[in-house]
């Protein structure tokens, strides 16, 4: 079914529904939908939504919102109602990149949009004004390449109110939480915090492939979150293998000063002080050219380096999470 809002939707109590809205089209005027899956409690409770593939290599929030609509959810003993969007950007899931190939820009960096906008305006626009507006709680998955751990943000935007709903997601969820030390700008979770709506962003393992790990992580995780809403009945379960959340800390980035080849001094989940060396930067003879020293004390909780030990000045290396 094909629809030009989500109200043109008919779902029933204790059932699945699918349906696709038109986003946009391409040159040779193929049409682009975005396939939206809702589920319906038998009995009232608040609307939870949930996103993935923003950026369009971080399919492991596909996988979860599949296990979890398909295969885990039973609509007749929810209650509330899901919203499942596993697909946010499907020109740049087509092209297999982190940004819209039509405009070369990042989603999550232009919410809340403008339906007169460029595409990635036009989609964020859309994902606000025809599936926020029907939610009360949202969780956007994205991804992290390996080595990483499962990890989940936290936006500080937004009234007390908010930030403590959030919080309890996140600590319903049951992975190390961080909150980002620096504020970008035009984020999902950024706009969503500014308008009322209780998010936490889980930060799955892999951008281009399912990691089973992971995958369970981000079910039990969201299950975990229904329970605490009260949609779903019993208590939240530890996810296995995963850091789990203590205090909410801050989430800290560190970028190459020099191009290189990296050896990592340091494992993901080890600890390091403030200024101690986490690895080391060579050069194409083998020699040593940097240290990287951490910038805080804290944990490491993600090595991405867009997947190759191979880098260029200004290129991400790792994620370190601290205390406030």
């Amino acid at each position: 079914m094909k629809m030009k809002s989500l109200q043109e939707l008919e779902s029933r109590p204790g059932e699945l529904k699918v349906a696709r809205i038109r986003i946009g089209s391409l040159p040779d005027s193929t049409e682009i939908d975005i396939p939206v899956l809702v589920g319906e409690g038998k009995e009232p409770g608040p609307t939870l939504l949930l996103t993935a593939l923003i950026h369009g290599i971080e399919i492991g929030g596909y996988d979860v919102i599949n296990r979890l609509m398909n295969e885990e959810l039973d609509f007749t003993r929810m209650k509330g109602k899901v919203i499942a969007v596993p697909v946010v950007n499907p020109f740049a899931l087509g092209v297999a990149n982190r940004f819209t190939p039509q405009d070369s820009a990042d989603l999550n960096r232009v919410f809340p949009g403008n339906a007169k906008g460029t595409l990635s305006q036009r989609i964020a626009n859309l994902v606000a004004e025809w599936l926020v507006t029907e939610a009360d709680y949202v969780i956007d998955y994205h991804s992290c390449n390996p080595p990483s751990c499962v990890f989940t943000i936290i936006d500080e935007d937004g009234t007390e109110e908010v930030r403590a709903k959030s919080l309890g997601m996140a600590e319903a969820f049951g992975a190390i939480t961080v909150a980002p030390s620096g504020k970008l700008p035009g984020t999902f979770s950024g706009y969503l915090s500014s308008i009322g709506k209780p998010v936490i962003t889980p930060e799955l393992v892999f951008s281009r492939r399912f990691d089973p790990q992971s995958s369970d992580a981000g079910v039990t995780g969201t299950i975990n979150v229904m329970k605490h809403l009260g949609m779903l009945d019993g208590n939240p379960e530890p996810l296995k293998e995963t850091p789990p959340f203590t205090e909410p800390m801050l989430y800290t980035s560190v970028f190459a000063d020099t191009g290189g080849f990296v050896y990592l001094q340091k494992k993901i989940c080890d600890s390091v002080k403030e200024g101690e060396v986490f690895a080391t930067v060579h050069d194409s003879f083998g020699q040593q050219i940097s240290e990287m020293l951490a910038p805080v004390e804290g944990v490491v909780i993600a090595f991405p380096m867009a997947g190759n030990q191979a880098v260029t000045t200004g290129d991400k290396i790792a994620y370190f999470a601290s205390r406030r």
